[in-house]
């Protein structure tokens, strides 16, 4: 499969995300589908890799970097497919000298989103998704406070339907 999403994100408000961070971001996705399932609540497993380029609309600053997601497709209704995933990634990024959340360049951003796509033809589809991510540099370099972002994204993907 492959696919493109653009995403905008923004800092959940708990305590010690001060910064309101707001993020842009770009995503180029390629991916396979591991498994057809024929039983069941869900109709395929793919993996995708999937490449994170962005800027960080407020306080500023830029992001590159890459993640790997668990994709699970549900079964069709109509032209709509629901999908959830789940994965992680690492990413560099000048975030941290405008944001007191962030230290170092050097982030990782486990993620979790619940989605549709919408088939405008067999093996064309609209993506919309909702992602709940994190962002912190794992302790490597202190203090590691992190921050959680909410991102809505949309897209478009060349996939096999099920």
């Amino acid at each position: 499969t492959f696919g493109f999403q653009v995403g905008y994100a923004v800092e959940n408000a708990i305590p010690r995300n001060i910064s309101h961070i707001n993020l842009l971001i770009a995503q180029p996705q390629v991916g396979v589908i591991a498994h057809q399932f024929h039983r069941g609540p869900v109709s395929r497993f793919e993996i995708l890799g999937e490449g994170i380029l962005g800027s960080a609309v407020h306080p500023g600053g830029h992001l590159l970097g890459t993640s790997l997601l668990f994709r699970f497709d549900g079964k069709p209704h109509g032209r709509f497919v629901p999908f959830f995933d789940a994965g992680a990634g690492i990413l560099h990024t000048t975030l941290s000298t405008r944001a007191p959340e962030l230290s170092g360049n050097l982030q990782f951003l486990p993620q979790g989103g619940l989605g549709v796509h919408y088939f405008i033809r067999p093996q064309r589809a609209l993506i919309f998704e909702y992602r709940y991510v994190h962002m912190s540099n794992a302790g490597i370099e202190p203090p590691n406070h992190g921050f959680n972002a909410s991102m809505i994204t949309i897209g478009f993907r060349w996939l096999r339907r099920p």
